[in-house]
């Protein structure tokens, strides 16, 4: 999400950022997909894993309206790329 909202912000590296910054995460990818894999390993019905994509749809919805009061819509087009991966991520067809 760092690199997406500096390119679609047109923004200097690392400035307005930083909240994107996890000093304790050595390794952000590697963290990611252990987190996918932990995810995805979870014994989940459609249902609880609908609640888990709308949960995460109204934190990202949150997220974005915070960043259209401050920028813009720039963060639309990163919404629909993380929400796209959250769905794929999980298998789940909606």
């Amino acid at each position: 999400m760092k690199g997406m909202a500096t390119r679609s912000l047109n923004l200097e590296d690392g400035q307005g950022v930083s909240f994107y910054e996890f000093d304790k995460i050595d390794d952000t990818k590697e963290f990611i997909t252990d987190w996918y894999t932990r995810l995805n390993a979870l014994d989940l019905t459609d249902a609880q894993k609908k609640e888990i994509v709308d949960e995460a749809n109204y934190v990202f919805g949150l997220n974005i309206a915070i960043f259209e009061e401050l920028e813009g819509s720039p963060f639309k087009a990163m919404w629909s790329l993380a929400w796209k991966s959250l769905k794929l991520k999980l298998g789940v067809a909606l």
